[in-house]
């Protein structure tokens, strides 16, 4: 991971004292921990503070690169930009954690069906599943091994990604066949609400507000 620590180009030099520099180190540091390289991918962080930086204010914050993994997100291509931040910096050194107070936030963000097949691999609710999701135009393949409640085996079915009201990313099960035959309804609707959502603003930085999402070809496109 690279990290740039500098004014935009148009702007003046700001002038940090001893405290925001503490402050602008600890969000390096944290930033750092938080978006990791899945597979040596190159990561890039841009921090502009300003002279309130100690107060948790900063003009901008931008990290962009390839093979990102943000918590249990795994993002192929990632672009974000928050400007006017505000941070809370008690949390930030007691907590080792960003909480955004404001921030306007942009995002695109590309997610593969390897991508999407790999947090579903770790989620908490379908590790052992051994899910793998395949893009089909807008709708997707996925394949596992079932093991909730009395459903339980092997299963095919299709699905498609939902970008919900408040900034989550659904995948609604729309056929689930187990051992070849159609499950009820209401256990596809049960199954879904196990595994949702699969992706939480909440879970990157500066609680980028997501609106859309797109399936093109074996990509999606993830953005404010």
């Amino acid at each position: 991971m690279t990290s740039t620590l500098a004014p935009t180009a148009m702007s003046a030099p700001v002038k940090l004292d001893a405290a925001d520099q503490r402050v602008v180190t600890q969000v390096e540091a944290v930033l750092r921990k938080r978006i990791k390289s899945s597979n040596g991918g190159k990561i890039n962080v841009r921090v502009v503070p300003t002279d309130r930086a100690s107060e948790g204010y900063f003009s901008e914050i931008a990290v962009s690169g390839v093979s990102a993994k943000i918590k249990k997100v795994y993002i192929s291509e990632v672009n974000l930009n928050a400007k006017n931040v505000q941070i809370d910096v008690p949390a930030l050194f007691s907590e080792n954690k960003i909480v955004t107070k404001k921030s306007t936030t942009a995002l695109r963000a590309v997610i593969t069906d390897a991508d999407l097949t790999k947090m579903l691999a770790q989620g908490k609710n379908t590790a052992d599943m051994k899910l793998n999701v395949k893009y089909e135009g807008d709708h997707m393949r996925v394949t596992g091994n079932l093991n909730y409640m009395l459903l339980k085996g092997p299963v095919e079915g299709t699905a498609k990604l939902r970008q919900g009201a408040d900034h989550k990313v659904f995948l609604d099960i729309l056929s689930m066949k187990l051992r070849g035959t159609e499950i009820p309804a209401f256990m596809k609707n049960q199954f879904s609400n196990h595994i949702n959502p699969v992706i939480n603003y909440d879970d990157l930085p500066f609680n980028p507000p997501f609106k859309t999402i797109k399936v093109v070809g074996n990509k999606a496109f993830l953005s404010t």
